[in-house]
């Protein structure tokens, strides 16, 4: 199938655009983990070990994360991941990286597959809801989230942390 120079222009753009906020919300989930007790409860909940992939469909932009040694660890990949979440599209994944989705609205639409168990998949949500709160501003949360969850810490410290990663 032929693609235009248009649509693959626009698709290298949101695999970029992807790359970075898939870059960010893996320093997003550290830094929840770290400063934010509801998150930090979520996550200490997965068993040592456990991993999951947020996958777009496009090579090289996805994310796998591990919980180590009680600590939120990006791997490259992995053969047994307990939950895969794969877009159908990179444009279905864009739009929920760019907040113009939420997780529940692109599950419903259809716009990805779950793979693994639907409980530890629905922590693995609360988690990424609440680094959404921390990442977006509040005039995107309240639009992609059903709940605005309370922020357990300073976001200036979360920024700083998600920022030098220190």
């Amino acid at each position: 199938m032929k693609v235009s120079i248009k649509r693959k222009i626009s698709n290298d753009l949101k695999a970029f655009i992807s790359r970075i906020v898939l870059f960010f919300l893996y320093r997003g989930f550290k830094a929840c983990y770290k400063f934010d007790k509801s998150a930090k409860e979520e996550i200490d909940s997965w068993n040592e070990g456990f991993t999951f992939i947020i996958e777009t469909g496009v090579k090289n932009v996805n994310l796998c994360i591990k919980k180590e040694n009680k600590k939120i660890v990006k791997i490259k990949e992995t053969k047994n991941a307990d939950i895969i979440i794969k877009f159908k599209s990179i444009d279905a994944a864009f739009l929920m990286f760019t907040g113009r989705l939420g997780v529940a609205s692109a599950y419903a639409e259809h716009r990805f597959t779950l793979k693994g168990e639907i409980n530890k998949a629905m922590t693995l949500v609360r988690v990424i809801d609440l680094v959404e709160v921390y990442l977006f501003p509040k005039i995107i949360t309240k639009h992609i989230l059903k709940e605005v969850s309370k922020k357990g810490t300073n976001i200036l410290r979360t920024y700083i942390y998600v920022l030098t990663n220190i």
